[in-house]
């Protein structure tokens, strides 16, 4: 599915504010280039027009979350941004501890860690942290982005982290969105099938994570598990893709303890955190 077409469901069919999305596509590209750079660059790096970078530049700078420089005609993001996304994480994300679970996470299991979070129907990467694999865009795998997919004659979810994300939700909200998701066209109408995508969720619930294993198409192994955040309203889930990950159901079991002795750590400061400032 295209982005475009994504985005579209997501915003219930309405048209995207174009505006936006390019502000905040210019704000990726200042993170993913890690420089200071003019209007032209941009404008050509992201395919705009140069009058609607300029736009959005000024903008930004006009408002602190750029800082520009006259002589060099340089724009570069403003630490306002670091200040208020720090403010963001300390209330929504328990002060840091998405990032210390993430490192705690690689070290227990020498894997690369993923966070995950359910944007609707769809499932969406917001972290990673590299370990002993590394995504490359020529061998990279594709896996679906659809929360539930329709495949060999049953609904089931998408991926072992949208498994992980479901399973922190009641099955009425299962087939709430199953059936969402035959709106927008991924599957086909009728409750086809459902009870197999309830039972396979229950399952994951029951265990507490959801694995993936390597076949012929899916080259790295992987295992994920719930991850409850402050004030979350959206699922999101936790988890390590390596290759090979696991070697026989032992592994696994090491795995997960490993994974789920980081997650109990991090729940218990996030309640002590939370009893503070109640207090």
């Amino acid at each position: 599915m295209s982005a475009n077409s994504q985005t579209e469901g997501r915003s219930g069919g309405r048209g995207s504010v174009k505006s936006c999305l390019r502000t905040l596509e210019v704000l990726e590209y200042f993170m993913k280039s890690g420089e200071p750079a003019r209007t032209i660059e941009i404008s050509e790096a992201l395919g705009i027009p140069n009058s609607s970078a300029d736009e959005i530049l000024r903008t930004l700078a006009s408002t602190g979350y750029l800082s520009y420089s006259q002589a060099t005609k340089l724009y570069a993001p403003s630490y306002k941004i670091i200040a208020n996304a720090t403010a963001i994480e300390q209330s929504f994300f328990g002060s840091g501890r998405i990032n210390e679970v993430m490192e705690d996470m690689r070290r227990e299991t020498g894997g690369s860690v993923f966070v995950t979070q359910q944007n609707d129907c769809w499932s969406e990467s917001v972290a990673e942290m590299s370990g002993g694999w590394a995504a490359k865009p020529d061998v990279e795998p594709y896996y679906p982005t659809e929360m539930i997919c329709f495949q060999r004659n049953s609904w089931r979810p998408g991926t072992n982290f949208a498994a992980a994300m479901l399973a922190q939700q009641s099955n009425v909200d299962i087939i709430q969105l199953a059936t969402r998701t035959q709106k927008l066209g991924l599957g086909p109408k009728g409750p086809t099938l459902m009870k197999h995508l309830v039972d396979r969720i229950s399952t994951t619930r029951a265990r507490g994570f959801a694995l993936c294993r390597r076949s012929a198409s899916i080259p790295v192994d992987s295992i994920a598990v719930p991850l409850r955040v402050p004030h979350g309203v959206a699922s999101y889930a936790i988890g390590v893709v390596g290759d090979p990950l696991f070697v026989n159901d032992n592994d696994v079991r090491q795995m997960l303890s490993g994974m789920q002795s980081v997650i109990y750590r991090y729940n218990d400061r996030i309640r002590r955190k939370t009893t503070v400032s109640v207090q």
